[in-house]
């Protein structure tokens, strides 16, 4: 489990699935920026017990508030083969909870432990051009924007374009501060 002040982040567990499913398939929980498809609960479940959700290529974490219930999800996973990246995604199901920070929490302890566990030198995060939100998260956790993939996703019946953000290796390490720093500059 990763810690976090507010949440945390864990793998998912099979009794997580009862809950989770319908999450992952409400359509209006998802919004209007990320793809309107949903799975069948019988594959999630199949793909579950195949490798519960938790492979090299791609692995889904549950964003958990302090008392272990589900309010969100994250992905990260391998975006371009020959790229030496992961992508990281996510989607916040608790509606009264978005705008708190809960997600910018939660990509920066992402980011922190992919950084600190994988040899990897870059993170990327994609999100619709019309989602503010998730701009603000990708600016607010460091991520510099590089460009827009155009008509890249496809969702509510358009292709729509994304912007492309990435945090480097270098630059995140740069932006770690110990707290031993930070009271030599006061």
């Amino acid at each position: 489990m990763i810690e976090g002040a507010t949440i945390n982040i864990r793998h998912v567990h099979k009794s997580d699935l009862v809950k989770l499913i319908p999450l992952m398939n409400n359509l209006e929980i998802r919004g209007p920026y990320l793809p309107s498809s949903i799975t069948s609960p019988g594959l999630i479940e199949k793909n579950f017990d195949a490798d519960q959700m938790s492979t090299e290529a791609k692995e889904t974490l549950l964003i958990v508030d302090k008392k272990d219930n589900i309010i969100g999800c994250l992905w990260h996973f391998k975006s371009v083969p020959h790229f030496n990246a992961r992508e990281i995604a996510y989607a916040l199901y608790a509606l009264e909870q978005r705008g708190q920070g809960i997600v910018s929490e939660s990509v920066r302890l992402l980011s922190a432990y992919l950084f600190k566990s994988r040899m990897i030198n870059r993170l990327e995060l994609r999100m619709n051009t019309k989602n503010i939100a998730s701009e603000k998260v990708a600016i607010k956790c460091g991520y510099q924007k590089e460009g827009i993939s155009r008509e890249s996703n496809f969702v509510n019946g358009k292709h729509v374009d994304t912007y492309i953000y990435s945090l480097l290796r270098r630059e995140w390490e740069h932006d770690q501060v110990t707290p031993q720093a930070v009271e030599n500059n006061n």
